[in-house]
């Protein structure tokens, strides 16, 4: 059997909206932002999940509530489709049918600052021929060279930089496929 069933747990991002129907029904919306774990440990991804409920308790206690306080909800979700058939637009949304407190989460502690990252092994570093050993107790320096004033062509400067490209060895010929066989 099919089953519609959605509980979330996040926080109310502004203040709820009423809005009277001609029926007489009060529509109660708002907005609740659910963060989600995302696969880099730096960065925060959340979800703005648009919400709206009929029932007078759930709208009572979401109103009662300031933004940014958190909450847990039940409900359903819903799809209304508008438009002409030419250019539908689809708007998804839970439908509450209860709300409550949440608890405070430990995520919302501030996060100690992420330790620095070791230094590779100096077995793992890899200098040029000709480049100088770095003075003793200073590791060798990772990223583009800062940048320095510049020099006229021709300055000692420029006979000291050893040529990279003579250590690259020629390519070598394409195979000959007319003699494979």
């Amino acid at each position: 059997m099919d089953r519609n069933e959605v509980v979330l747990v996040g926080r109310l991002s502004a203040t709820p909206e009423d809005k009277p129907l001609p029926s007489g029904d009060i529509l109660t919306k708002w907005r609740l932002i659910v963060r989600r774990p995302h696969h880099r440990s730096d960065q925060t991804m959340t979800d703005s999940v648009p919400c709206a409920t009929f029932d007078p308790e759930a709208a009572a206690f979401v109103r009662s509530l300031r933004p940014r306080d958190t909450m847990e909800i039940k409900g359903a979700f819903r799809c209304h489709v508008y438009g002409p058939t030419a250019a539908k637009i689809w708007r998804y949304e839970v439908e509450v049918s209860m709300a409550k407190a949440a608890p405070p989460d430990t995520a919302d502690q501030p996060r100690p600052s992420r330790k620095p990252r070791k230094p590779f092994p100096p077995s793992r570093t890899r200098r040029l021929e000709n480049d100088p050993e770095p003075p003793e107790g200073q590791e060798c320096r990772r990223g583009p060279a800062p940048p320095q004033s510049p020099e006229p062509s021709g300055s000692a400067m420029a006979r000291d930089v050893p040529d990279v490209m003579a250590s690259v060895p020629p390519p070598r010929p394409a195979p000959d496929l007319a003699q494979t066989g």
